[in-house]
C-alpha cells in the first residue's frame, strides 16, 4: 500500500541521513554534501565563497544574491543535473572578526543542514500486466528490446505511469546505452549497444495506487565472433578506481575461457573525453585484473577499456568505463571544522592555518596498498604542513639491507601520492620512501616503508563443490553448487555445459554470477548435458570443480506428471530480534508446482538499498531462519525464493522495513504459522505455533480472534487455552473468515500475529470422515482414512491431539493410494485422544476422529473374540433319546473344516469310541453336525458333557449338564415285568437258578432262597423278552425244577393301561434335520399301537415324515418342513379299553427362512455401493444375522444393515474396497428352525475386468 511504500521512504530518509556518503559511480540528484555558509569578513576586502555540491552527471550550479555593504548579504547555490536541481538554503551572516597571530582568517558558520529526501512516487493507477518479457537472448554489438505490455486505469495519455528498470537491482537511466519508454499500454527498455556488462537480471517495477508491481526475467549476452580465430572474449565490467591528480587504478573482470587457449595477460587503453584517439596504457601484457595508469593530466576527464591475449590473439576490446577526471581527493580533506560557543560550526581550510609556511613537510604513512607480482603500488599522505606553493613528490628505492637508496622518478613530476613500481627483481625485497617538494626546495624523507617483495599473496580461488543438476523446463536445468573453500576475494563464477558424449563445452554465463544456484537456459529439449562450474577473482578463473551427474533437458517429471517450480512463499514476519540478528518465518506457497517443495532461499536488503544479498548459500527446509550479522537501528527487507524437483520458483514480494532493534518487552511476541484443519460447513480446526520470544516469563495460554468478512475481530475464547489449537464452530456455511491468535503470560497479552490467510467454511468436494473399527482378520484397532484427492507429493499426516505422530511404538501407520490406516498396538487408555490426519499438498483433505473409553473397550472386546476365533455354532449341545434306551448327544456348527478336531469329555473326563460298547463318536462335515450316542443310559450315566472343538485357529466348546434327569431320560425303575417263584424245605446249601431258553440268566444280586420266594426282575419288558423260561433248585439231597412260558401278548397287557394314560402333551423340538414332534410316557415300546394324523389323515413313516420312538416317548422327524407341512398334528394311543389322543397345532407357525432375492455370487468394481437385499419369513417373525467370513457383520456407517417390516432384510456396502471381498452368509431363525444362506463377493478395481463367478 501506499502507507507502507511512505513508511520504507521514511526509514530510506533516516538511514541517509546517518550514512551520506559521495558516489561517483551511481547516478543521483544533485544534493548539496557542504551546503553554502556565511562568511564575515573586513570591508573592502575579497572574500570566496564555496560549497561541494554532489551529482551525476555533474550539476551545473548558479549562484543567486545581492549585496550591500552597510547591510548583510544574503546569497543562495542552485544546482542541476538531468535528474533534477537542489537549492542551498539561504543564510543570514554575522559580523565576527578573528585573529590567528595576526593573520586574518576566513570564517564559515554553519546553522544546520537538510539532507537530501528520497522522492516518493505517488500514483493513483491501477496497472496489470499482461504480456511479459522472457529470458531472453542477446549477442555483443547488437540490440535488443524488452516490452511488458499492461493494462492501466484510467489511461491517461498526458499522465504516463512511473516504469523503472533495474539490473541485477541497479537503477537504470535513459542514455546512449539504455532506452526507456512508457506508453500506449507498454513499457519498454531498449539495449542498442549490447555489451556482456548487459547480462543479467532485468526487473521492471511499476508504481501503482497500491504500492508496486514487477516482473523479473534474465537476459543473456554472448561473445561476438572473435577478431581472431581463438582469441578470447572482451573483459567486463570495466571500472576506475581511487582516482587521483594524475593516477587511477582500472579493474575488471575476467571473461570466461571454455575452449579457447588460456589468458596471458590484458592490455588497458585510454582515451580523453571527446577525443576518438585510444592510446595503449601497458607495454606488456598485466596478468591480473587491475592495472594502476598514472602519467594522467590534472583536471582531464579519460575513459578507459581493457583487451583480453591468449596465444591465438588478443580480443575485442571491452565497453568503455564511464568517465572520470583526474582530481585531487585530498581538497576535501584539507577542510576542518570548529565549534564555536557550542552553537556554530566554522569550516576553515589548512591552507589559511599554515601562514606563510614555504618548504612542505615530510609525507606519512608510506606503505604499498597493491603488491602483485606484476606491480606494487605506493601509496602515502600528504605533508602536512604542505604550503601554498606547488608540491610534487620524489621517490626513493632500495634493495632491503644494503642502505643504498636510488631515485626512480627521475623523469616524472608527481602529484598525486599514488606510484605504481613495475622494474622490481623478483625474489629481492625492497624498502621505499618519500620527499616532498616545492619551488622552495625538498622535504626531509620520509619513514621508510618495511621491507616490500613483488608476489600474489592470494591467487585464483580454490575449484567449486559438488555441482548438482536438477530438470526445471523443457529447455533449462537447474544448477547448483558449494561454494570453493579458499574464495581468495571471489568475484563470481562462471558455469559450462556440455553434451554427454562430447568434449566441447559452452559458456552458460558470460557475466561472473555471484550466487550458488542458477537456470541454466536456452539447453536443447531431449538432450542429456553436464555441467562444471569456476570461481573468478582478480587473479583469473579457478580450476574446474568435478562435473555434475548428466541430465537430459526435459520437463520436471515423476510418474508421467509434467512439474513446475512453487509459487512465491508470502506472509514473511519477524519472530524475535536481539539487535545484531532477527528470526523470520514465512508462509509456504500457495501452488508447490506439483513436487516437493524441499529447498528455501532468503535475501536481504537495506531498506534505503536496491541491491539484494544472499543470506544463505546452503538451503534450509524449515520455514523459519535466523539472519546474523546485522545491524542494530537498521531497517531491513526481505525475500524469500522456494525450490522443488522443477527448480527455484519466483521470489516472494519484499518484507515490509523490519528494525532490527533488540526485544525487551514483557509480554509474549506473535504467534505464528496459522493453519486450518477440518473446515467444514460450520466448522473447522485452527491450529499455529508457539511464539519464539516468550517475554519476561513462559506462555501461559492464547486468545484466538475471528473476523467474519466485512466485521470487526471478536475473541472466541474468554479463558485463554493452553494448546496450540482450537476447533472453531457455529460458523455461518459460505461464510468467510480470517483469524488472528495472541499467546498471554503472567505480564499480559501479547502481539497479534499476521492475520491468517481467508478460509470460507465449506467442505471439499467428496470429504470423508476418519472411521474406526477392528480388523475382521486380525482383530487389530484402527482409525482409516480415505481422502477426496492427493497430489503425487501428498503425504498422510497423523497427529494426537493435533501433536503429529512419528516414529510412535504404540502406532503403526500404512498408507496406500488415498487410503491411509493407523493400527493401534497393544491400545490402553494412555491411546484416548483426538486423532486427526491431513494430507499435505492439498487444498485442506483432513479429518479426525475423538476416541472414547467407552468406544475402546467394545472394540477390545471384539478384537479379543477376533484374536481368539470361535467355531460358530448354529446349535449348542443337546440330547435326544432314541430307541432302546440309547441317547444321542449332538451339536451342530454352522460351517466345519474337513481338518476339524473334536473332543467329548464326561466330568472331565475324556470318551472315545474306542470305549467298547458305551459310546459311538461321529461328525459330519456337510451338515456340521458332531454326536456321540450313549447306548447304556442310566443312573450312573448323571455328569457334565462337554465337547471342545478345533478348526484352524476357531475354537468353541458347548456343555450340558445332566444330574438328576436321568428318570426323565432312562425311565430305568419306572417299568419291571418280574417272575415269582415259591421255594420250600430249603436249606443255607441250596442253589437257585434262572433259566430262559435253557441258558442261564446271571443276575447281579444272587438269588435269596430263605426268604421263601425267589424272583427275575425285567426292565424295559418288550417282545425280545418272550419265550420259555424256567427256575432250578438243588442241593446234597437232589433237584427241583419250575418251567413257565412267556408271551408278549399275554404278559404286556397290564403295560398297555400304563402307557396310554401316562402319554405328555405334543411337544416341538428342533434337530439339525427339522423339526420333531415329541409325546413322553411312562412305558413305550413298538408293541404299543399308536398312530401319527395330519389333517386327521393318518401318516406313514417316510424319508419326509419318520415315526419311531424310545423306552420313554413317541416321535414323528419332518425333514426340511414347508408350507404343505403346516396343519393340526395328533398321536392315538389304543390300550385295552379306549384310545388317548395328544395333539400339536403348527397351522400359522412356520421356522424362519430366506425367501428369495440373494445371488449365489456377486462381482462389484471399487467405490459402488454394494447391497445384498432379500426377503425372510417366519412364524413368529425370525432373527436376521448376517456374517463376513464366518465373523458376525456389526453395522456400521460403512456396512449397514437394515429389516424393514420385519420382512425385507439387507446389508448395504458404500464405496467398496478390495476389502470388503469374501464369503457372505445370513442366518434366519425362529424358535420353529430357520435358514443358512451363503453369497460370494468378489471386488475387482477400475479398468479391471470383472472376475468370472466360480
Amino acid at each position: 500500500s501506499i502507507q507502507k511504500e511512505l513508511h520504507r521512504m521514511k526509514v530510506v530518509q533516516e538511514m541517509m541521513h546517518k550514512k551520506m556518503t559521495l558516489s561517483t559511480e551511481t547516478d543521483k540528484a544533485p544534493d548539496f554534501m557542504v551546503a553554502l555558509r556565511p562568511h564575515t569578513v573586513w570591508e573592502k576586502t575579497p572574500v570566496k565563497l564555496f560549497c561541494t555540491v554532489g551529482g551525476h552527471p555533474r550539476p551545473i550550479v548558479k549562484w543567486l544574491g545581492a549585496c550591500v555593504v552597510s547591510d548583510t548579504a544574503e546569497y543562495s547555490a542552485v544546482a542541476t543535473n538531468s535528474h533534477g536541481s537542489t537549492t542551498s538554503k539561504y543564510y543570514r551572516a554575522l559580523l565576527v572578526y578573528l585573529r590567528f597571530t595576526s593573520i586574518l582568517t576566513c570564517v564559515v558558520l554553519v546553522f544546520s543542514s537538510v539532507p537530501h529526501m528520497t522522492v516518493i512516487h505517488h500514483s493513483k493507477l491501477e496497472i496489470t500486466m499482461l504480456d511479459r518479457f522472457g529470458v531472453s537472448f542477446g549477442t555483443e554489438g547488437g540490440s535488443i528490446r524488452l516490452v511488458c505490455t499492461m493494462v492501466v486505469v484510467p489511461d491517461l495519455p498526458n499522465v504516463p505511469p512511473l516504469a523503472q528498470w533495474y539490473r541485477d537491482d541497479k537503477l537504470l537511466k535513459a542514455g546512449k546505452l539504455a532506452e526507456i519508454k512508457v506508453g500506449g499500454g507498454a513499457a519498454t527498455l531498449t539495449l542498442p549497444h549490447l555489451a556482456k556488462d548487459d547480462e543479467g537480471l532485468y526487473t521492471l517495477r511499476m508504481w501503482t495506487k497500491d504500492g508496486t508491481t514487477e516482473h523479473s526475467a534474465y537476459l543473456f549476452v554472448k561473445d561476438a565472433a572473435p577478431s581472431v580465430a581463438g582469441a578470447p572474449g572482451a573483459p567486463i565490467s570495466i571500472k576506475a578506481f581511487d582516482i587521483n591528480s594524475d593516477y587511477v587504478l582500472v579493474a575488471w573482470k575476467p571473461p570466461n575461457t571454455t575452449n579457447e587457449a588460456a589468458i596471458t595477460g590484458y592490455f588497458v587503453d585510454k582515451r580523453e573525453s571527446g577525443s576518438a584517439t585510444w592510446s595503449q596504457c601497458n607495454d606488456s601484457p598485466v596478468r591480473i585484473c587491475k592495472y594502476p595508469v598514472h602519467g594522467l593530466k590534472v583536471g582531464h576527464a579519460y575513459h578507459f577499456r581493457v583487451r583480453a591475449v591468449n596465444s591465438a590473439g588478443i580480443s575485442r576490446p571491452s565497453r568503455e568505463s564511464d568517465k572520470v577526471t583526474a582530481l585531487d581527493p585530498a581538497e576535501r580533506e584539507r577542510l576542518q571544522v570548529i565549534k564555536l560557543d557550542g552553537k556554530h560550526e566554522v569550516v576553515i581550510k589548512d591552507d589559511d592555518l599554515e601562514g606563510y609556511v614555504t618548504l612542505p613537510g615530510e609525507p606519512t604513512d608510506m606503505h604499498a596498498s597493491e603488491i602483485f607480482k606484476s606491480y606494487i603500488v605506493l601509496s602515502w599522505k600528504p605533508p602536512s604542513p604542505r604550503g601554498r606553493a606547488p608540491l610534487w613528490y620524489i621517490i626513493e628505492k632500495s634493495v632491503s639491507g644494503t642502505g643504498a637508496w636510488q631515485r626512480i622518478n627521475t623523469a616524472v613530476k608527481l602529484q598525486s601520492p599514488r606510484y605504481p613500481v613495475f622494474d622490481l627483481e623478483a625474489g629481492k625485497k625492497y624498502q621505499f620512501r618519500v620527499y616532498s617538494e616545492n619551488l622552495y626546495g625538498a622535504s626531509e624523507a620520509s619513514k621508510p616503508t618495511d621491507p616490500i617483495e613483488k608476489v600474489d599473496e592470494h591467487g585464483v580461488p580454490s575449484a567449486p563443490g559438488q555441482v548438482v543438476a536438477t530438470r526445471n523446463t523443457k529447455s533449462s536445468v537447474f544448477v547448483q553448487w558449494d561454494p570453493p573453500k579458499h574464495p581468495n576475494h571471489l568475484m563470481g563464477y562462471y558455469i559450462d555445459a556440455s553434451l554427454v558424449g562430447s568434449k566441447t563445452w559452452a559458456p552458460c554465463n558470460h557475466k561472473p554470477y555471484k550466487h550458488t544456484r542458477f537456470v541454466v537456459h536456452g539447453l536443447t529439449p531431449g538432450e542429456t548435458y553436464v555441467f562444471r562450474v569456476q570461481a573468478v577473482n582478480v587473479y583469473g578463473l579457478s580450476d574446474e570443480s568435478q562435473e555434475s551427474t548428466p541430465i537430459a533437458v526435459e520437463p520436471a517429471l515423476k510418474r508421467g506428471v509434467e512439474y513446475a517450480t512453487p509459487s512465491a512463499p508470502h506472509g514473511i514476519t519477524m519472530l524475535s530480534c536481539d539487535g545484531a540478528s532477527m528470526i523470520i518465518a514465512w508462509n509456504s506457497p500457495k501452488h508447490g508446482g506439483g513436487s516437493k517443495i524441499n529447498a528455501y532461499y532468503v535475501d536481504k536488503r537495506d531498506a534505503d538499498s536496491l541491491a539484494w544479498k544472499e543470506v544463505n548459500s546452503a538451503p534450509t527446509k524449515t520455514r523459519t531462519y535466523t539472519v546474523d550479522g546485522l545491524t542494530e537501528g537498521t531497517f531491513y527487507e526481505f525475500k524469500v525464493q522456494a525450490g522443488n524437483l522443477a527448480g527455484v520458483g519466483v521470489p516472494s514480494a519484499p518484507s515490509t522495513p523490519l528494525k532490527c532493534e533488540a526485544w525487551t518487552s514483557a509480554v509474549p511476541g506473535p504467534a505464528y504459522d496459522l493453519a486450518f484443519r477440518e473446515v467444514r460447513g460450520d466448522s473447522l480446526v485452527i491450529l499455529w505455533k508457539a511464539p519464539v520470544y516468550t517475554g519476561a516469563s513462559a506462555v501461559t495460554g492464547y486468545i484466538v480472534e475471528m473476523a467474519k468478512k466485512g466485521h470487526h475481530y471478536h475473541p472466541l475464547n474468554e479463558e485463554a487455552i493452553g494448546h496450540c489449537y482450537l476447533q472453531v464452530n457455529g460458523l455461518e456455511a459460505g461464510a468467510e473468515y480470517t483469524f488472528k491468535v495472541k499467546a498471554v503470560n503472567a505480564e499480559g497479552v501479547g502481539k497479534a500475529s499476521q492475520t491468517s490467510e481467508p478460509v470460507v467454511a465449506k467442505a471439499l468436494p467428496g470429504t470423508q470422515e476418519i472411521q474406526c473399527g477392528v480388523d475382521e482378520d486380525t482383530g487389530d484397532i484402527f482409525l482409516s482414512f480415505e481422502a477426496c484427492e492427493i497430489s503425487e507429493t501428498s503425504n498422510f499426516a497423523w497427529s494426537k491431539n493435533y501433536k503429529e505422530i512419528s516414529d510412535c511404538p504404540r502406532v503403526a501407520i500404512e498408507t496406500k493410494g488415498k487410503h491411509s490406516k493407523l493400527t493401534f498396538v497393544n491400545p490402553d487408555v494412555s491411546d484416548l485422544g483426538a486423532f486427526s490426519v491431513h494430507v499435505t499438498d492439498t487444498e485442506g483433505v483432513s479429518a479426525s476422529h475423538t476416541l472414547t473409553e467407552d468406544a475402546l473397550n467394545t472394540m477390545l472386546e471384539l478384537s479379543y473374540n477376533i484374536r481368539h476365533p470361535i467355531v460358530p455354532l448354529k446349535h449348542q449341545l443337546n440330547y435326544e433319546v432314541l430307541e432302546k434306551g440309547h441317547v444321542r448327544f449332538w451339536l451342530q456348527c454352522l460351517k466345519m473344516s474337513p481338518a476339524v478336531t473334536y473332543r467329548f469329555i464326561v466330568n472331565d473326563k475324556e470318551v472315545t469310541s474306542s470305549d467298547v460298547g458305551s459310546h459311538k463318536i461321529s461328525h459330519d462335515v456337510n451338515t456340521g453336525v458332531i454326536q456321540m450316542t450313549v447306548d447304556h443310559f442310566s443312573k450312573a450315566s448323571e455328569a457334565t458333557y462337554t465337547v471342545q472343538i478345533h478348526d484352524g485357529r476357531a475354537k468353541n466348546q458347548s456343555s450340558l449338564v445332566l444330574v438328576g434327569d436321568v428318570e426323565k431320560i432312562g425311565r430305568t425303575d419306572c417299568i419291571l415285568f418280574v417272575f415269582v417263584s415259591q421255594v420250600a424245605n430249603v436249606k443255607k446249601e441250596t442253589v437257585f437258578h434262572w433259566f430262559k431258553d435253557e441258558e442261564e440268566i446271571v443276575l447281579e444280586t444272587p438269588p435269596n432262597v430263605m426268604s421263601g420266594s425267589v424272583a427275575l426282575p425285567i426292565s424295559l419288558f418288550s417282545r425280545k423278552d418272550q419265550g420259555h423260561y424256567k427256575a432250578k433248585l438243588s442241593d446234597d439231597r437232589g433237584k427241583d425244577t419250575s418251567i413257565l412260558s412267556v408271551g408278549v401278548v399275554v404278559t404286556s397287557l397290564p403295560l398297555l393301561f400304563l402307557s396310554g394314560s401316562s402319554a405328555s402333551e405334543l411337544v416341538l423340538q428342533c434337530t439339525p434335520e427339522g423339526i420333531r414332534l415329541q409325546c413322553y410316557m411312562k412305558y413305550y415300546t413298538e408293541e404299543i399301537r399308536t398312530a401319527w394324523l395330519h389333517k386327521d389323515s393318518k401318516i406313514s413313516s417316510s424319508e419326509k415324515m419318520r415315526i419311531a420312538g424310545t423306552a420313554e416317548m413317541a416321535w414323528m422327524q419332518i425333514r426340511e418342513p414347508s408350507e404343505k407341512e403346516k396343519g393340526h398334528y395328533s398321536i392315538q394311543i389304543m390300550d385295552a379299553t379306549k384310545s388317548h389322543t395328544r395333539t400339536f397345532d403348527l397351522s400359522g407357525q412356520d421356522r424362519g427362512r430366506v425367501v428369495g432375492g440373494l445371488p449365489d455370487v456377486v462381482t462389484i468394481m471399487e467405490q459402488k455401493t454394494l447391497s445384498l437385499t432379500c426377503t425372510v419369513w417366519g412364524d413368529p417373525s425370525p432373527e436376521v444375522t448376517w456374517f463376513k467370513n464366518e465373523n458376525e457383520v456389526v453395522s456400521t456407517e460403512h456396512a449397514k444393515i437394515t429389516l424393514e417390516a420385519n420382512k425385507f432384510a439387507s446389508l448395504t456396502i458404500t464405496a467398496v474396497t478390495s476389502e470388503d471381498s469374501g464369503k457372505y452368509s445370513i442366518n434366519v431363525r425362529n424358535k420353529y428352525g430357520g435358514e443358512f444362506v451363503e453369497i460370494t463377493v468378489s471386488v475387482y478395481k477400475q479398468g479391471e475386468s470383472p472376475p468370472r463367478p466360480k
